[in-house]
């Protein structure tokens, strides 16, 4: 853990706030503006795996390019002075979802649901339009910008795990990942993520945003299980139970969801058919993806 005081490109370190699976994230300040941020860090242990650090540089380039009111902004990136650690410099958006939900209940209204599902389908679709698949869409990847008791508002963070497709620009690093690799977070990944993670197309997106939108209307996933193996039965073989919808969406929004989370990949709706049901319903304007 680097220690409180440590100066970081031009912000000075105050805490660790938060400890993941390949990165360090700490709450920092500008020492004249007073401004504060969020430094992400890449652990040392894993700054010798040339595939982990060529994620960590791919997310950092990927946000300090790319502009959307519902992504995570960034100021800068660079190297820690020991030569090693990659850094990226963020926004401070201190509450994610995960720990949000359980503050207002565990799940919400069918108009804040729908809220927050338009404003992260319009800036899946701007990711998607630039040949970047997120594939780990979960609560705990998206701040909160507004947490008041009504509308509330989002920003998606994490592109660790971004898969580069063939449309996106030629400046992002190769990133070599064993075959059998399953890449994702398992409540969320979609059927063909357990089978073939580098393979996968932009609808992994759509479905992890419908198992979400079930989750933020229900207060509980679809598919729960106690280990891997049961989950992946689930999320492969499983019908999604639909019936736990009822009285708590419009009736379009139910079938809607129902479609996303549908096992064949091809046969889910894109993310302009889910914008536009939403903007006719005036439940997230059109305009705003």
């Amino acid at each position: 853990m680097l220690p409180s005081g440590t100066q970081v490109d031009a912000y000075v370190l105050e805490r660790r706030v938060a400890l993941g699976a390949t990165s360090e994230v700490y709450a920092a300040r500008h020492p004249v503006r007073h401004e504060a941020v969020a430094v992400k860090v890449l652990s040392t242990r894993w700054c010798g795996h040339p595939e982990v650090v060529a994620r960590f540089l791919n997310e950092a380039q990927s946000l300090l390019e790319l502009r959307h009111p519902h992504l995570v902004r960034a100021m800068a990136s660079g190297v820690l002075p020991n030569g090693q650690q990659p850094f990226l410099v963020l926004e401070w958006l201190p509450l994610d979802l995960h720990q949000w939900l359980p503050l207002v209940g565990g799940r919400l209204s069918a108009e804040d649901s729908a809220r927050i599902v338009g404003q992260l389908a319009s800036v899946l679709a701007m990711l998607h339009a630039r040949g970047l698949i997120h594939r780990d869409l979960k609560p705990a990847n998206i701040l909160m910008v507004r947490d008041g008791a009504s509308a509330p508002e989002v920003k998606l963070a994490d592109l660790g795990l971004a898969k580069h497709g063939e449309t996106a620009r030629p400046m992002a690093r190769h990133v070599s990942t064993a075959g059998s690799a399953v890449l994702g977070t398992w409540d969320y990944m979609a059927p063909e993520q357990w089978t073939h993670s580098k393979q996968v197309g932009v609808e992994v997106d759509i479905y992890a945003l419908g198992i979400l939108w079930f989750q933020l209307l229900v207060g509980r996933l679809p598919f729960q299980g106690d280990d891997e193996q049961s989950l992946m039965v689930r999320h492969v073989m499983q019908l999604p139970p639909l019936v736990l919808l009822e009285g708590l969406a419009p009736d379009a929004q139910r079938t809607f969801l129902g479609r996303m989370l549908d096992k064949v990949a091809s046969k889910r709706p894109s993310l302009m058919e889910l914008q536009a049901l939403l903007a006719s319903s005036g439940a997230f304007p059109r305009e705003a993806g």
